[in-house]
């Protein structure tokens, strides 16, 4: 990962993870972040990666946003989600008009929430517009200000729309009581008849106001890469620490795995087969990357490319993380393990409806070049 690192990165990543390590057994205790993390989080820059520029943000591009996300989840899966989600709700400020993302972003530290199922609704009332709805799933709502809903807008075309409402307007149910990814705070939300401008409302075609690269590219193109980042992470932190039994040596019935040579294959190849799907994403993703900055369009084959490997990078790191679970022996049985929280964290962001495999015979049309959509993922 070093050799994508920026000088930004190398800067606040280390304070960052010490932080997070500290505090990963009352992460899963408490399941939310701690206040000390979520202040890290924000002293770091981590929220404004996907920022424009001209609200505070760094634009940085989606490989290096990646590379952060994943070093975070080598150490805790819910911080990097966590924080993948505040970042990639930030995204949004560049699809709003620039005067209502003025306002609402107008703290460039802040990670917000998403949550684009399009399960609410928009209706005039009287002289104004109200949002009422139920989300599932609203991950990092408890350290957020804004969560980004979907809905839907009377009198408006059927596209559903991702309505930016504050989240002290919003009804917060202690929902997500989960065995992986506990702290990511994935609560329901409600609202009741919350007033919306339609200005803080937009869809996922509609056209950005920044000039910069980012926003050449496809919303897709960027939030699936930096979510996809979060298992890869998860898998590599497990493998690190099976590298780290191997070199120290453990007290085990089974022995010491540099002796066993089928674990020891078996950890080689499963090594082999994570990397080769992160720089499969990586590659799609720096060509994306790379079109994008001189100005050349996405097309849909990329599009799909992409897309296709975040799906597989996803179902890469979860046999990953199983194989070093399996490694890990009898210890990794206990609760309090690291190797039983990872694979317990993987197999959670492998359920995010993003990661399913039902989107696969959609997006395999692109791929073989015929010309057709997937809305909202390939446009």
């Amino acid at each position: 990962m070093g050799e994508t690192d920026t000088g930004h990165e190398a800067a606040f990543m280390e304070p960052l993870l010490s932080v997070v390590a500290e505090a990963v057994e009352e992460i899963e205790q408490r399941r939310r972040l701690p206040d000390r993390v979520v202040s890290a989080l924000r002293e770091s820059g981590v929220h404004r990666l996907a920022m424009p520029r001209e609200l505070g943000g760094t634009e940085a591009t989606v490989p290096a946003a990646m590379d952060t996300f994943e070093r975070l989840a080598a150490v805790d899966g819910s911080t990097a989600w966590c924080a993948v989600i505040g970042a990639g709700s930030n995204l949004f400020a560049g699809y709003l008009s620039e005067q209502a993302s003025r306002v609402i972003f107008a703290d460039p530290d802040q990670g917000n929430a998403t949550m684009f199922a399009p399960t609410g609704r928009i209706v005039r009332d009287g002289d104004r517009h109200v949002l009422s709805g139920r989300w599932s799933f609203t991950s990092n709502c408890l350290h957020s200000e804004w969560a980004g809903l979907g809905a839907f807008v009377d009198g408006l075309d059927e596209r559903p729309r991702v309505a930016f409402v504050p989240v002290d307007a919003l009804d917060v149910e202690d929902t997500w009581d989960s065995v992986g990814l506990r702290g990511t705070g994935s609560h329901h939300v409600s609202a009741t008849n919350v007033p919306i401008g339609l200005d803080r409302c937009c869809t996922f075609a509609d056209r950005p106001w920044p000039a910069g690269t980012m926003w050449r590219l496809p919303i897709y193109s960027t939030l699936l890469p930096t979510l996809a980042a979060v298992p890869l992470g998860i898998a590599r932190g497990a493998l690190d620490e099976i590298a780290r039994q191997v070199r120290e040596g453990r007290s085990a019935r089974r022995g010491q795995l540099a002796d066993d040579p089928i674990g020891m294959a078996e950890f080689a190849v499963t090594d082999a087969s994570l990397r080769a799907a992160r720089a499969a994403l990586h590659e799609a993703v720096d060509e994306a990357r790379q079109r994008a900055s001189a100005a050349e369009p996405i097309d849909r084959v990329l599009q799909a490319r992409i897309l296709v490997a975040c799906l597989h990078a996803c179902d890469t790191a979860v046999a990953a993380t199983s194989v070093a679970h399996q490694l890990g022996g009898g210890a990794a049985a206990y609760t309090g393990s690291r190797l039983l929280r990872a694979l317990d964290d993987v197999q959670a962001a492998r359920q995010h409806l993003l990661f399913s495999h039902k989107h696969l015979p959609e997006l395999a049309k692109p791929l073989t070049g015929l010309d057709t959509g997937y809305p909202p993922f390939i446009l």
